[in-house]
């Protein structure tokens, strides 16, 4: 899964408005739909910084295949020892015909434990192991779990955007509204604001290095910090292929237990 992308169903927008050219679903959609080849592979850092600046660093590697419609991706840790070896494997579908959500099938390895468990949708929600990014954060998040609408545009570092908001249709969501700021031009995320349950600021996201690679859009380094617990995560793309060839066997829950990723 390329880094942008780790992240990057995170940032799925949409929502109708007559004053603008494009409604809020036509501009989420070509978010939602940005080519990211049939398989890509990177390798990025992980910058974990508590509140004190203490800073935790950990490597990985991300590997995506479409197979149809399709998406499949496995996330592995390399280094430090202590969370070397932790995988996580998902298969993400399209929604179902009437527009209702098919939710993807998750799997997180921990070696320690030797075992596979399944992350159900309920705990999509949550922090991915230990950083500021949710489950959902580092998949396509699904059109059919929000609300959208346009809040107007603004420039983000010179770049013209939409401004663009989505309410989640779970009304125990923990994260209940998205704001994100979309490139006009290329149609990638440049900044966004998550909201809790109480309709306070939770976290900010801050995208940089956002160039193409083979002719596909990618960000390069994002940073989301958790404004209230005062933690960030900074990820670091440190190499980025697409349409490379790539073992359909990686995206195997038996690859995860033989820890066929390292």
């Amino acid at each position: 899964m390329k880094a942008t992308h780790l992240i990057f169903g995170i940032f799925l927008l949409a929502a109708g408005s007559s004053v603008f050219a494009e409604s809020a679903r036509e501009i989420a959609q070509k978010v939602h739909d940005l080519p990211d080849g049939k398989t890509s592979f990177s390798t990025a850092t992980m910058t974990l910084i508590d509140k004190n600046g203490k800073s935790r660093v950990r490597d990985v590697a991300s590997y995506m295949m479409k197979e149809g419609t399709t998406k499949k991706s496995v996330m592995v840790f390399r280094t430090p020892k202590d969370v070397a070896g932790v995988s996580y494997l998902n298969f993400e579908y399209p929604d179902n015909p009437d527009g209702s959500v098919k939710d993807s099938d998750s799997w997180l390895y921990l070696p320690a434990m030797k075992k596979v468990r399944r992350v159900s949708g309920s705990n999509k929600d949550d922090d991915f192991q230990g950083t500021d990014f949710t489950y959902d954060d580092i998949g396509d998040r699904s059109m059919g779990k929000d609300t959208f609408a346009i809040l107007g545009e603004e420039e983000v570092k010179g770049v013209p955007c939409w401004k663009l908001e989505y309410t989640a249709k779970d009304k125990n969501a923990k994260i209940s509204r998205r704001i994100l700021w979309i490139g006009k031009e290329n149609y990638v995320v440049h900044q966004g604001e998550y909201y809790d349950k109480a309709g306070k600021l939770k976290k900010t996201l801050d995208c940089e290095g956002i160039t193409q690679i083979n002719g596909y859009w990618t960000i390069q380094k994002m940073t989301m910090t958790n404004v209230q617990s005062k933690h960030s995560t900074v990820y670091q793309v440190k190499d980025q292929q697409f349409d490379i060839a790539i073992d359909a066997a990686y995206f195997t829950v038996s690859a995860l237990e033989r820890e066929l990723l390292k």
